[in-house]
């Protein structure tokens, strides 16, 4: 009896493998590249799209795309890009994988995508060590997870999460190098702090949703713009805008109460010009750790001009933020313990409140057929406070004694100190590129300004006196700083 069942567990397992294999065997690829017929150029963010299915993506930067693996058969493959009449291929699927070379040809509507980058290495030709996530990548990894924990699976990369769960405040390494040795930009624009060069992540709520690719150079590479990194950069290109009109509605919901509500709208291409973008999501959790929740508004608003010769994108994006705060660790001794480990020594009452909105105008006009200058002007404003305990200080510390006219002796317990930031930066970064007959010459300019207010006050505290307590209170420290 044991030998017969033996005997027909393993045909069981036998049938089943054999019928996986084979079903992961059937399915094909379709891949492929996009240019332009007048020029060669490759098209970034063409869009492909199986008919009559959900299925597509958008070409890379050297305008290479991969669909999602397809059943055999027959399909319509349609090919799209701003500026360019559309084309529709039926490709046979059968046995083999199957390689297309797409050339649109241009239509009245001349201009090409705003291509205003960070000098991004390209294969083959930097001398820099790179790893690139492209959109389809991007979208079949992501969830409500910040970018730290998207590019943690490339190679020298790690990060860790204040709050364990991969939200809020998270901190990248690369080669070991720290955040405040890594460049990070975004459509080119640098967003390490001008002051701390830190990257706040924990600002851009939700910016993946909009993100078409990120490349991470590791080690001194060749960022165009931005503060010098040793560790490596970040490159960041948000969504090419689509000449179909789309519009999205998600909601998710997971472990500790996490929550995500997202809608977006993309109104196509209008009077062969203008395409308009919008999106709103709302990500809630109450957190892994005790009082590490989160409530992050998010918004991403675009708009963009296609002329016969330059092209004009608007974008606007950010969304405030109230989030627990959960900056110090636990001991290792709570790292087996499931209860202990989701400690946070911090309190209910230390929570932080911020907005940092992003303005962006990115302009490409065409001089000539090999000369092209790119234009990216923007506007940063952070702004907003943190709470946290202030038990620790001294009465001179806060300026309480008498030669400030006080006599306290003593900070109690239950004392919270706030404090608010207010930052500005305003910047303009040109670009010129000119191709010739032995290669690129890119040239550049690289303008900002960046002015600041910090400032500190006492807000709770028994005892203390009330011109030192409170929304009203005397602050015990204020400065700015400019740059």
């Amino acid at each position: 009896m044991k030998v017969n069942r033996l005997i027909f567990y393993t045909a069981l397992f036998t049938c089943l493998f054999s019928h996986t294999v084979a079903g992961a065997q059937s399915k094909l690829a379709i891949s492929g590249r996009v240019t332009s017929g007048e020029t060669g150029a490759p098209l970034t963010g063409a869009n492909i799209i199986v008919a009559g299915t959900s299925l597509g993506t958008v070409s890379n930067a050297d305008g290479r795309f991969i669909l999602p693996m397809l059943p055999p058969g027959s399909y319509r493959i349609t090919v799209s890009f701003i500026g360019f009449s559309q084309k529709t291929l039926t490709v046979d699927l059968q046995q083999t994988d199957v390689h297309l070379d797409i050339v649109l040809s241009q239509k009245a509507l001349d201009g090409p995508m705003v291509t205003v980058v960070a000098t991004q290495a390209r294969e083959r030709l930097s001398p820099v060590t790179f790893s690139s996530l492209e959109k389809q990548e991007i979208e079949a990894r992501y969830t409500i997870q910040d970018i730290p924990e998207i590019v943690a699976d490339l190679p020298s990369t790690t990060f860790y999460s204040e709050g364990g769960h991969g939200l809020g405040y998270n901190y990248l390494s690369i080669r070991g190098f720290g955040q405040r040795r890594i460049s990070v930009l975004i459509n080119g624009v640098p967003q390490n702090d001008p002051e701390d060069h830190n990257v706040y992540w924990v600002d851009f709520p939700d910016l993946i949703a909009n993100v078409q690719s990120i490349q991470v150079q590791r080690g001194a590479g060749n960022a165009f713009y931005g503060p010098a990194a040793i560790g490596g950069s970040i490159n960041i290109q948000t969504n090419y805008f689509s000449p179909n009109r789309q519009i999205k509605a998600s909601f998710g919901r997971g472990t500790y109460n996490t929550e995500k509500a997202s809608l977006s709208y993309n109104t196509g291409l209008l009077a062969d010009r203008f395409v308009l973008y919008g999106r709103v999501s709302n990500l809630k959790t109450d957190g892994y750790r005790e009082n590490a929740w989160i409530d992050f508004r998010s918004y991403f608003a675009g708009a963009a001009y296609y002329g016969q010769r330059s092209n004009l994108r608007l974008h606007f994006y950010g969304g405030p933020i109230e989030d627990g705060l959960a900056y110090l660790g636990v001991p290792k001794s709570y790292n087996d313990d499931d209860a202990l480990r989701r400690s946070n020594f911090l309190g209910a009452r230390e929570i932080e409140n911020f907005n940092q909105p992003h303005y962006e105008l990115l302009h490409e006009i065409k001089l000539s057929p090999k000369v092209t200058l790119n234009n990216n002007a923007f506007f940063i404003r952070g702004y907003g406070f943190f709470d946290y305990d202030g038990s620790w200080g001294t009465p001179a510390y806060f300026r309480l004694t008498p030669e400030y006219g006080f006599d306290v002796t003593g900070i109690p317990s239950d004392a919270l100190i706030r404090a608010y930031v207010d930052n500005r930066q305003l910047g303009w970064l040109p670009q010129l590129r000119w191709q010739h007959g032995a290669g690129e010459l890119v040239v550049g300019a690289e303008l900002r300004r960046h002015r600041s207010l910090h400032w500190g006050r006492l807000q709770e505290g028994t005892g203390l006196p009330a011109a030192v307590v409170g929304d009203d209170a005397r602050r015990y420290y204020e400065y700015r700083g400019g740059k």
